[in-house]
């Protein structure tokens, strides 16, 4: 399951999963620089961001954006 990052303050990020479901995590869980829109999966305890499912989800919006408004 991936996480999306919706906001990231001070000692908690709060996170969205696949199904919808929101939850705050404190931050320690986490790899280096939490952005918002980032995506991570958890895997040994935290969670790891994912450039790759980052990049897909940015591009599938930006694809969805450039349809909406042509």
């Amino acid at each position: 399951m991936f996480y999306s990052v919706d906001r990231a303050d001070g000692e908690y990020v709060t996170l969205c999963d696949d199904d919808g479901e929101t939850r705050e995590i404190r931050r320690f869980h986490f790899e280096g620089e939490v952005k918002t829109g980032s995506i991570y999966r958890f895997e040994q305890g935290r969670f790891i961001y994912d450039e790759q499912e980052t990049a897909r989800r940015k591009e599938r919006i930006r694809a969805l954006e450039e349809e909406l408004f042509e």
